[in-house]
């Protein structure tokens, strides 16, 4: 199963189209017109000494744009900001706090450094071993969502939108700011990789985290909730994870949203001198 289950292109151009899109992540017409190359056989004045050969040619602006408006037709492609990305069916969400609106939404190319920071902040705590492992990979891959055949890895995102004082009701005193703490962030993600063999083809893992400096507003339950609810919508009927046993507050907090313990591998990790064990847990959305 994918995010697309059966990926049926009217014509060769919308494939070729999509599985660009799909690699690179965010796509502009211009970038497309530039490398989609279609085959064909050249007119000669004198005919070829050996055979018959095919030539590369780009496709007319007028025949990429009525590929570009099927495919979002279609349901395969969203436009956003000019680029054409991956379409996911999805409706933001957003979680009030004192000092800022945190948004859940699906991620974009452009959240790549931003997710891919913040996995690494969370992992750095030691007991995150998947959630490395899956920053490592996003960093050596072309695209942070893929969904294709062979692939499906989806993300969602939850951007922290700080309160300016035009926002406020009330005064505030004059102070300095810095870019960082004025400029939305993302401060949570959650991912979900999902195995192609026909029989896991039901299930899908996940990894969810958020940023030490926003946790305890409930922007991970509110992310968790946002995922699974994607997931049942797209046809997965079991979602697990798998954590070190050293990660109380992982395994606290998908217990008290309703996940189970599954079991466990004996010291499946290694971290520092210690083999850790591995607590498997699963939901069924």
């Amino acid at each position: 199963m994918s995010v697309h289950p059966t990926l049926s292109f009217d014509t060769e151009i919308q494939r070729m189209v999509y599985e660009y899109i799909e690699r690179h992540g965010a796509v502009d017409p211009d970038e497309l017109a530039r490398s989609i190359r279609l085959e064909s056989e050249p007119s000669h004045s004198k005919p070829a000494r050996s055979g018959s050969y095919t030539e590369s040619i780009c496709p007319p602006m007028d025949d990429l744009e009525s590929c570009l408006e099927a495919l979002e037709t279609q349901g395969y492609l969203t436009e956003a900001d000019g680029k054409y990305r991956v379409a996911l069916s999805t409706t933001p969400k957003t979680v009030e706090l004192e000092d800022g609106t945190v948004t859940i939404r699906a991620a974009r190319e452009e959240d790549r450094h931003g997710v891919i920071d913040t996995m690494h902040e969370v992992a750095a705590e030691g007991t995150y071993i998947v959630a490395e492992n899956v920053a490592t990979q996003l960093e050596r891959d072309s695209a942070l969502v893929r969904a294709n055949e062979n692939q499906s890895r989806i993300f969602f995102v939850a951007v922290f939108e700080p309160e300016t004082e035009a926002d406020s009701d009330e005064p505030r005193q004059a102070a300095a700011t810095t870019d960082t703490e004025s400029e939305s962030r993302v401060v949570g993600w959650l991912h979900i990789d999902v195995n192609e063999l026909p029989s896991l083809s039901h299930t899908a893992e996940l990894t969810v985290g958020v940023a030490s400096d926003v946790r305890h507003n409930g922007i991970g339950s509110h992310l968790l909730e946002y995922g699974l609810e994607w997931a049942k919508n797209a046809g997965y009927r079991k979602v697990y994870q798998n954590v070190p046993a050293t990660n109380d507050g992982a395994i606290e907090f998908l217990e008290a949203n309703g996940w189970q313990r599954e079991g466990e591998h004996e010291a499946q990790y290694q971290i520092g001198d210690a083999f850790v064990d591995e607590i498997m847990l699963a939901t069924w959305p």
